[in-house]
């Protein structure tokens, strides 16, 4: 059965007409579940099904919106759970495949108990570069006091598949959780995260990174709501946009009243090779409380004349240009994921993008 689903919800609306309050699409409300395979699971990781774990943490609130969340949660009717206990030597590796045609949705969580330490690695591709079908993907996280943890998400997925994934966390007292996010695949995106830093000294840092094209549809929505003392958040996103593709960016920095002390900063970039690409950016701050700090900003933009010419005296056409440029912004991100299997498969995958083969160190 098909519904027109609400996705991506702006925290404070604006205009109508600028068409970014959310986004909204057709979705086959009945799900099968794809609970992915661990590709490698470290000393420190329990595997356990279920969809909800003990905790004094709040639930995590959720960017993609409430209906949207709801239904992932009711289809996906097992749910996995990984307790992460200790410090983690390896990263525990999540790889989910998809089909052509599928319609099919994944739960995780992530529980990391009190002063565990690692990272998390959860890779989407579709097998053979399928080119239909929907995945919807979503990841819970609770950290525990003291806890330290990376997750890693990475979109590989064929040019004709949708996806919409989600990555919603509650931070206790002290805890540090980076999120690194690539994505390079799919047709119509919404992808989307929520960070509460419930606990005092806790932090968040994200790096997105993104490469749109051909026809493509990118459409985001970050938030992250300061309620503990101290607490700090630094949001990055940069990517390029080039033929006829799309990139929505909501952003949002809440600081609840009582987060005295707390910092919090948000940077989108974008590169715009095309004049027929389309870039809508929506970065926001909400303040409750006087004693803060926040900065957001947003800049887009195509080559300049002096990048062009730097490239040019060394030999380098505009359209090599654009793709080293292109790449680095993908590479920068690439970079901060603990496995050099998954960074050469993001190679791989560029590479065939631009038509290159630059798969070797």
């Amino acid at each position: 059965m098909e519904e027109q689903l609400d996705l991506n919800p702006i925290t404070y609306l604006t205009w109508n007409w600028m068409k970014i309050n959310k986004d909204s699409i057709p979705v086959n409300v009945s799900f099968s579940e794809n609970s992915g395979k661990e590709v490698h699971i470290p000393q420190g990781v329990t595997v356990s099904e279920g969809k909800a774990v003990k905790t004094e943490l709040q639930e995590p609130l959720y960017s993609i919106g409430s209906k949207a969340s709801e239904l992932i949660s009711s289809n996906a009717k097992i749910g996995k759970i990984y307790t992460i206990n200790g410090t983690l030597k390896k990263p525990l590796v999540i790889r989910i495949e998809s089909q052509d045609g599928c319609n099919e949705c994944t739960q995780q969580i992530i529980h990391a108990l009190p002063d565990s330490k690692g990272e998390v690695i959860i890779v989407n591709a579709s097998k053979d570069k399928s080119d239909g079908g929907m995945t919807a993907l979503l990841t819970k996280l609770y950290l525990e006091e003291n806890a330290d943890i990376q997750i890693s998400k990475v979109q590989l997925l064929g040019s004709a598949m949708n996806q919409i994934d989600e990555t919603a966390a509650s931070c206790g007292a002290d805890s540090k959780m980076k999120f690194i996010q690539v994505e390079l695949g799919g047709s119509h995106i919404d992808q989307g995260f929520h960070a509460t830093l419930l606990g005092s000294r806790s932090d968040f840092t994200s790096h997105m990174a993104y490469l749109c094209r051909n026809d493509q549809y990118l459409d985001t929505n970050q938030t992250v709501v300061h309620k503990g003392k101290k607490t700090t958040c630094d949001m990055y996103t940069d990517g390029t946009i080039k033929d006829k593709s799309t990139k929505v960016y909501r952003g949002t920095i809440d600081m609840i009243t009582g987060c005295s002390g707390s910092n919090g900063n948000e940077m989108e970039n974008t590169l715009n090779l095309s004049p027929d690409a389309v870039e809508k950016s929506a970065p926001i701050i909400l303040c409750g409380e006087d004693d803060i700090s926040a900065e957001h900003g947003s800049t887009i933009g195509k080559l300049s004349k002096d990048i062009l010419f730097y490239f040019q005296s060394r030999g380098i056409d505009q359209a090599l240009a654009e793709e080293i440029l292109s790449k680095a912004k993908i590479q920068a991100a690439a970079d901060k994921i603990g496995s050099e299997e998954v960074r050469q498969e993001i190679k791989a995958y560029l590479a065939e993008i631009f038509g290159s083969d630059d798969t070797e160190e």
